[in-house]
């Protein structure tokens, strides 16, 4: 039960920080690689390049790094998502280009490394591609289990993506703190170890 609030948090916390940076930090996603390849084809090129390299360096550091210690690498995410809110206050909730790339750069290694320190345990908290996919592949052979656990996630994404967008109309200065509260709670819900799997 532990386990399934804390993978719904982070799921939570991956929209929120996914609607922030696509909305203010440059219009591209701090998690969603797909979406970033045709927000480069739009012409947003640096902020999509940015966000895939800070994806990427995060999911390699957070493997080689904090390969069982799964706590540890929650708590650096963490670290990374304050100063993103700091920086965030900071700028007067309105960066100028370069304050967003660095912001949206932070919040992708966030990230990369929810994602690599997520892959010991189901569901996903960040591709909810392969969520759906892996679902309604089980659901069609039989398995409705993971098709409940998906519904859930998605609908944990789509919270946290629709909770920042009203705190951006409501309390802009407020709305990076949704994602490191979220990021918080499943700290203390997920358990504190994680078997080794490469990425």
């Amino acid at each position: 039960m532990r386990i399934m609030w804390g993978t719904t948090a982070l799921a939570c916390c991956a929209g929120a920080v996914d609607l922030l940076t696509f909305q203010e930090l440059g219009g591209a996603f701090a998690g969603i690689i797909t979406g970033n390849v045709v927000t480069a084809a739009s012409g947003k090129w640096l902020a999509a390049l940015t966000a895939v390299a800070g994806f990427g360096a995060g999911a390699y550091a957070w493997s080689v790094t904090f390969r069982s210690r799964r706590t540890w690498g929650l708590i650096a995410e963490l670290v990374l998502l304050v100063v993103v809110a700091v920086g965030w206050i900071g700028t007067g909730t309105r960066p100028d280009l370069s304050g967003q790339l660095v912001l949206l750069a932070l919040a992708g290694i966030a990230m990369g490394g929810q994602s690599a320190m997520m892959l010991g345990l189901r569901p996903n908290t960040t591709y909810m591609t392969g969520v759906l996919t892996t679902s309604l592949h089980d659901l069609a052979t039989g398995r409705r289990d993971t098709f409940v656990t998906a519904l859930r996630q998605i609908g944990a994404l789509a919270v946290g993506a629709a909770t920042t967008a009203m705190l951006l109309m409501a309390a802009r200065p407020f709305a990076p703190v949704l994602a490191v509260l979220l990021l918080i709670s499943a700290i203390f819900l997920l358990p504190p170890a994680r078997r080794t799997r490469p990425l």
